[in-house]
């Protein structure tokens, strides 16, 4: 166990506790709050922290930490009831078109100001991970036809969308205004948009053949849009002598670094990706290991480029830093991928709780200094030119969230150099089961 020395670090390294899946499917546990429309959701953060809300990004990855622990014998029973649970919400929440929108209230209304195009695939990956739950459990024949029905009509709607709205057939790529960052940098043809729908069509079509349903139909529609996607991605991604983290809107190449270079090793893509995979993702850390703190920042924190919002602060996001672990268990660097998870450790809190990013007292106050009390960060996070047509009420909500969260980061800094954002958040918690439950299985 290690220790802190100095207040870099809030406490004594809680290990133990840590590397336990049981102890982070705990935490998951206290975040998961029935819906008042169908099922259940995890919340991102408690409900009186920064996100109130059910995201559709985040909730694919914490199904998938869930489908892991099915799959390992963690607590198969109660991982695949939540899984079910937010798939029924899911469900519900889709629109008629077959989209899903950036987050969403407990009653499954939408509550995003951003369009964010990849929920629509992160809604197709949860609900292939309650089809792949339910299989991995013999659950399937016997859960109600309803569900399994309405996953398929669920599915048509959002491949249709998809393939009708968002996908560019000169460019054989899925155009998108934002993403994982809610900002310009995720306007055009981004790596990480094309990643998520490639893993969302392959994964919806493998859960479609497990279902006793007729769906052949809809299955050959993703089968073809999938091929035709996958070459556009392979295409455009793997030919330059760097991965690209998009091309901008104008076709123009866009190589800086920042975390979605892991998207190809994330979701799985190493057919398409080859040794270019590897490039990415050790470029990322490379170019993002934080040199005072450790961890993965989200990008480089250049602020005057408008494309790159701080958040209170440059510095190290923990999910984001699970992702650097996993990827090393993965590839047999077992002592490198526990050094990356000690780095998440030591800056949890006395509770074990991880939270979502981190910055400095000096970093923070130049934020401040030079955004914040600007309006420099207003004009980022609510761009003209990515914000949705959305009533004021909702910009004033999320302004009302960032200033209780930088009053926060203010009070922290009287007390330490290293302050922290949002705890527990659902998904570092999440990222960091995966972390756990893939050294087991390349360990063994």
């Amino acid at each position: 166990m290690s220790h802190n020395i100095t207040n870099n670090t809030i406490h004594d390294s809680p290990t133990t506790a840590l590397d336990d899946p049981t102890f982070h499917l705990d935490v998951l546990e206290d975040l998961v709050y029935p819906a008042d429309c169908d099922g259940s959701v995890p919340l991102a953060s408690d409900p009186d922290d920064r996100y109130p809300y059910a995201y559709p990004r985040d909730i694919a990855c914490i199904t998938k930490a869930w489908l892991h622990a099915v799959e390992t014998g963690v607590r198969p029973d109660q991982c695949r009831k939540h899984i079910f649970d937010v798939a029924r919400f899911f469900l519900v929440a889709q629109e008629e078109d077959g989209r899903w929108r950036q987050r969403y209230a407990l009653d499954g209304t939408d509550r995003g100001i951003y369009k964010q195009e990849d929920n629509v695939g992160h809604g197709l990956q949860i609900l292939a991970n309650a089809v792949f739950a339910l299989d991995a459990t013999d659950a399937l024949e016997t859960t109600d036809a309803s569900f399994r029905e309405d996953v398929i009509e669920a599915a048509d709607r959002s491949v249709s969308h998809i393939h009708d709205d968002l996908f560019d057939s000169n460019a054989h790529l899925v155009e998108s205004t934002t993403s994982i960052h809610e900002g310009r940098i995720e306007s055009g043809y981004t790596l990480w948009v094309n990643c998520v729908f490639v893993s969302a069509l392959r994964d919806i079509e493998r859960a479609l053949s497990l279902l006793p349903e007729e769906s052949e139909d809809v299955e050959q529609h993703v089968s073809t849009f999938r091929s035709h996607l996958e070459g556009g991605v392979k295409r455009a991604f793997t030919s330059p002598a760097q991965v690209p983290r998009r091309y901008a809107p104008s076709g123009e190449l866009d190589t800086r670094p920042d975390v979605t270079l892991f998207a190809p090793f994330y979701f799985g893509l190493g057919d398409l990706f080859g040794e270019s995979l590897h490039e990415a993702a050790n470029r990322s850390a490379t170019a993002l290991e934080d040199p005072e703190i450790g961890g993965i920042q989200r990008f480089m924190g250049f602020y005057r480029d408008f494309d790159v919002h701080q958040h209170g602060g440059n510095g190290p996001w923990l999910q984001y830093t699970a992702w650097h672990a996993q990827y090393r268990f993965v590839n047999g660097e077992t002592d490198r991928g526990n050094d990356v998870l000690e780095t998440i450790v030591r800056h949890a809190n006395e509770e074990g709780h991880i939270p979502e990013h981190l910055t400095t007292r000096r970093r923070f106050e130049a934020f401040m200094e030079n955004e914040w009390d600007t309006g420099l960060d207003f004009e980022k996070e609510f761009d003209e030119d990515v914000l949705r047509d959305v009533s004021f009420d909702f910009v004033a909500e999320e302004l009302g969230h960032m200033q209780e969260a930088y009053r926060d980061l203010e009070a922290q800094t009287k007390d330490r150099d290293v302050v922290r954002f949002a705890m527990p958040l659902a998904w570092c918690h999440a990222e960091y089961l995966t972390a756990l439950l893939t050294r087991d299985a390349n360990e063994t």
